[in-house]
């Protein structure tokens, strides 16, 4: 499945012009969707007992939470983990069931994960909440990231709302927010009833709720949140490292105020420069890259191949120029562009194959992965290899 499929049949021009950060979208049907879980199969999934820790299972009733003493059992090895059998006990009692980082224990969940980490820049989960028929499980909130439920078995009633928080990075904490929330949602906008294959698209901000119209409700989240603003910081942290102007004391500002200000307008310019680089937009673009969940299915029946290269010592320098980062080599200079990091990690290896370098950076594709290997044989940097194993 591509994303192409995941919300087919709306194309995917339509969806990232009229609705992504934009407005809410109904998606009705398609039976791919829903095959992605199923009650069935949860209960499956629950019997892999070490994932469900405390972080990872919640049980919620009229929109409280149960008590983790109540489900979870103490480990010898440090921890707790939910014991299925009390859990089956409340959900009897009709307390809804969350099931975080289902893509970590399911494989097709997994790869849905994946595309979406892929499509939007960002990191992404999924969620799996089975919840029964009037039991409020969550009041109305909103969330930090864009979601996309998808319908599995039963159905479930969506209102959003017609207010939207601004950008929200966290949730409103306090003994007020529930009534600050309540208070900035307005009206009731849009109402929607999910039924088995549909996907809801609700992007970040948006003030919703749900309630469970059957006897039992099981949908999937898949939460996705690209990188925003507060990220290019921890960059230019690093960058700044490499500045001598930022290692660099400040002035004291208590007896030489002008001081002060003169030297943070030099660094506040030399933030901006670093910002507008070439070499700051393509370490910001492979992160974005390289946020993605790797989905790959390991083949086990076969054992194909693997493709080496060893080092062969030549003399070369990584240059991480304003305009981009650069190998510098006894033949020439090359431009690296977003593959400086595979490039800096081949280079110290004494020994690697072309299939470990793909694992090694999933995000690197089958053309730059031939491209990159190709620039270092022909910097005689490295060269084929049949290592006696």
């Amino acid at each position: 499945m591509d994303f192409a499929q995941f919300i087919a049949p709306v194309p995917v021009d339509t969806f990232l012009s009229e609705h992504f950060n934009r407005k809410p979208l109904h998606i009705q049907g398609g039976s791919s969707r829903a095959g992605l879980l199923s009650l069935a199969s949860l209960e499956e999934l629950l019997g892999i007992l070490p994932h469900w820790t405390e972080q990872n299972l919640k049980l919620i009733i009229n929109s409280r939470p149960v008590v983790g003493q109540h489900y979870l059992d103490q480990q010898a090895s440090g921890g707790r983990r939910a014991d299925p059998a009390k859990v089956e006990v409340f959900m009897r009692m009709g307390a809804s069931l969350v099931a975080d980082h289902v893509e970590e224990v399911d494989m097709h969940v997994r790869e849905v994960v994946a595309l979406l980490g892929r499509q939007f820049g960002g990191t992404a989960g999924a969620n799996a909440y089975c919840s029964f028929k009037d039991v409020q499980a969550f009041n109305s909130h909103c969330d930090a990231h864009d979601v996309f439920a998808v319908q599995i078995e039963g159905e479930k009633a969506w209102r959003i709302y017609e207010n939207r928080a601004d950008s929200p990075v966290e949730p409103l904490q306090g003994a007020d927010a529930q009534a600050i929330i309540d208070q900035a949602k307005g009206p009731v906008a849009m109402t929607v009833r999910m039924q088995p294959g549909d996907l809801l698209y609700i992007p970040r901000g948006f003030f919703h709720d749900a309630l469970a119209q059957s006897e039992v409700s099981l949908h999937l989240t898949f939460a996705v949140l690209p990188l925003d603003g507060r990220s290019i910081f921890k960059m230019l942290e690093e960058q700044a490292k490499l500045s001598s102007g930022f290692r660099a004391y400040l002035p004291d500002g208590r007896s030489n105020p002008e001081g002060l200000r003169s030297h943070l307008a030099k660094l506040a310019g030399e933030v901006a420069e670093m910002i507008r680089s070439p070499l700051f937009e393509s370490k910001l673009v492979a992160r974005q890259r390289a946020l993605a969940t790797n989905a790959h299915r390991p083949k086990l029946q076969t054992r194909e191949r693997l493709d080496y290269h060893a080092i062969t010592g030549r003399p070369y320098r990584l240059d991480p120029r304003p305009g981009g980062a650069v190998l510098v080599h006894e033949r020439g200079e090359t431009p690296l562009g977003v593959l400086a990091e595979p490039t800096e990690w081949v280079l110290d290896q004494s020994m690697f194959a072309e299939q470990q370098l793909k694992a090694q950076f999933p995000w690197v594709s089958e053309e730059e992965l031939a491209g990159l290997i190709r620039t270092l044989t022909n910097a005689g940097l490295i060269a084929p290899s049949s290592p006696a194993l």
